[in-house]
């Protein structure tokens, strides 16, 4: 006599693990407490790593500009494309 087995339980079988039934109460609950665990940084540490960051970001900017504006030149010096 044939047995019939699940998808679901066949994955048990495989793996070795029960998949967990969903408990959205019990989800929430663990996410608020996870959340009670973070340190946060405080307003002063925010703005002062932002202004670093954008302090970065304009002089990568200015780097990038200026090196494709001297191969640009390059490139039209030898494509007799000089202005």
């Amino acid at each position: 006599m044939a047995t019939v087995v699940s998808e679901k339980e066949t994955h048990e079988q495989e793996t070795g693990a029960k998949t967990a039934s969903v408990n959205i109460p019990q989800f929430l609950s663990e996410v608020r407490v996870e959340f009670q665990k973070i340190t946060w940084p405080s307003k002063e540490q925010v703005s002062r790593e932002f202004m670093s960051v954008l302090l970065l970001v304009v002089a990568l900017t200015g780097i990038i500009f200026v090196i494709d504006r001297i191969f640009g030149t390059i490139a039209n010096f030898f494509t007799g494309k000089l202005y």
